[in-house]
């Protein structure tokens, strides 16, 4: 499964909506998700692509679906 199929299955999961809901330029903020909801993600993100530390504030430095996966590009 490819990272942003994954993600937005995730937000949506976290955000209590159907992944049709999840807009890839939307903000992590738009979709509600508190601080938790973040920081599972984070932890979920680096048990299934076997990162070390992914540190939460990523999804504020990254703030949408798009930016966040140009970066996980760059990881992976």
């Amino acid at each position: 499964m490819n990272f942003r199929n994954w993600l937005i299955k995730q937000i949506a999961l976290e955000a209590s909506i159907s992944e049709q809901e999840v807009d890839c330029d939307s903000t992590f903020e738009s979709f509600d998700l508190d601080s938790l909801s973040i920081v599972s993600i984070s932890f979920e993100m680096e048990t299934e692509f076997q990162l070390e530390s992914i540190d939460p504030s990523i999804f504020s430095e990254f703030n949408t679906i798009n930016k966040l996966c140009l970066w996980m590009e760059n990881r992976l």
